[in-house]
């Protein structure tokens, strides 16, 4: 069976240059010229790169067990996250989703506008002086911590409102850190006392602290909650009958802190941008919510009836998924599209570039909400935004119904528009990110 096309050695070594400044360029300038399936043509080591719906269906959900999460992306987030639900595999990976899927069950989704609303308003509070002033907001910051803010409540029952700032910091010393690693693969050892090294062992150490203080401040509780850290506290080994160690449940924590704000603060900030670049958009959106709420706080029950908000929010996660790549390694030979992958081939999905995909998309890099409002329906892997096949992100739906609040509650109260005629440029990071932030004017809502 022929290897899938692509790049000779000689021209991916031209290519590296790009790869490391303009990942995103390269990888969409990868499916233009060879098609849906690549191989990178690397000597030694076999990576393939997949864009095509059904190969994705057939790594992520049909053939899944010969597809391991042990690659280089996940391992770097182990060093932050240890082996918790997000970088997992095997029995441990569906054990631990098992433990938690309660936690996100739809009964608990419908109850988080009593937690995201309270949250915006303190948020808008915080926002008032600002605005009075006229002076511009870092809203990439500020959806930070408010996502974190929610998920410590949601997730955790506890208030980071104080720590966010710094925990939110801490996160992205680390994960910048992991990032910078992987395009410097020749840097010092995590031991060697650099720059990067030594603000990365401080922000860990921070999450650690924390994490480890959200612990035993549930355990002084002797809370009955079931949240995600009730459910972990009370889970027991099904083979020995042992609780979680404390490294285990700082290991799911941490993943959950992190990819549970991180990735909903990222959507958020790129959706206020869309908005801002696309006031008819922003217009429609208000308006929808004006006529459905008139002042009253959104509830999830009204989320339903919020179709174009909905369709923007899913518009913002088609041009800009949080989780811009997705890796995976296979354990045994397979083909895929009629071309070999070896055993042990890193294969490599981008929601990006499919979600660009000019087959797939009509016009696709236009800001379309009406494509996700009455559009036909189309193949289930041509939009990834949290994955798919049993690994799709657990709490996909916690993300959708905490945007979607955030988004109206916002919108009833203010208008966002950009400080600079220039965005800032896409940074891809372990998720996209606005490089420099993103500064905002915020007006009052008339």
């Amino acid at each position: 069976m022929p290897k899938a096309p692509g790049p000779t050695p000689r021209e991916i070594l031209a290519l590296l240059p790009q790869a490391q400044a303009d990942t995103l360029g390269f990888l969409l300038a990868l499916t233009a010229r060879w098609g849906d399936v690549v191989d990178l043509g690397i000597p030694l080591r076999s990576v393939v790169v997949v864009n095509a719906p059904a190969a994705i269906q057939h790594v992520l959900r049909d053939n899944h067990k010969n597809y391991t999460k042990r690659t280089l992306q996940y391992d770097a987030l182990a060093t932050i996250t240890g082996r918790g639900l997000l970088t997992s595999d095997g029995e441990h990976w569906h054990r631990r989703r098992r433990m938690q899927q309660p936690a996100f069950a739809r009964p608990r989704i419908e109850a988080l506008d009593r937690i995201v609303v309270p949250a915006v308003d303190a948020m808008l509070e915080r926002w008032a002086p600002s605005i009075e002033r006229g002076a511009a907001l870092d809203v990439d910051a500020e959806m930070m911590r408010l996502a974190l803010e929610v998920v410590g409540h949601a997730l955790f029952g506890i208030d980071l409102g104080r720590d966010a700032p710094a925990l939110t910091r801490a996160v992205m010393d680390t994960l910048d850190s992991i990032v910078h690693r992987a395009r410097h693969p020749f840097s010092a050892p995590r031991w060697v006392p650099t720059a990067d090294n030594r603000r990365f062992a401080r922000a860990l150490a921070a999450l650690d602290d924390a994490t480890y203080a959200i612990i035993a401040e549930r355990r002084r509780a002797a809370s009955d909650e079931r949240d995600v850290l009730g459910l972990l506290l009370a889970a027991k080994d099904p083979d020995d009958g042992r609780p979680l160690s404390d490294r285990d449940l700082r290991d799911e924590i941490l993943t959950l802190l992190i990819a549970g704000h991180e990735t909903v603060a990222s959507a958020l900030t790129w959706t206020w941008l869309l908005l801002a670049r696309h006031p008819e958009a922003y217009a429609r959106m208000a308006d929808e919510v004006g006529d459905l709420l008139g002042g009253r706080a959104p509830t999830a029950a009204d989320l339903s009836a919020l179709g174009y908000l909905r369709g923007v929010f899913a518009e913002s996660l088609r041009l800009y998924p949080p989780a811009w790549v997705i890796s995976r390694r296979a354990l045994e030979a397979d083909a895929i599209e009629g071309h070999a992958v070896p055993a042990g081939a890193l294969v490599v999905i981008s929601p990006y570039v499919i979600h660009r995909h000019p087959a797939l998309w009509s016009d696709p890099e236009r800001f379309h909400p009406e494509r996700f409002v009455a559009e036909p329906a189309r193949h289930r892997f041509s939009y990834i935004p949290f994955g798919g096949g049993p690994r799709i992100c657990i709490g996909n739906e916690f993300a959708l119904t905490e945007a979607a609040l955030i988004l109206a509650r916002v919108t009833q109260r203010c208008r966002l528009s950009l400080a600079s005629a220039e965005p800032p440029a896409v940074e891809a990071l372990v998720t996209l990110r606005p490089q420099g932030g993103l500064p905002m004017q915020i007006t009052l809502a008339k």
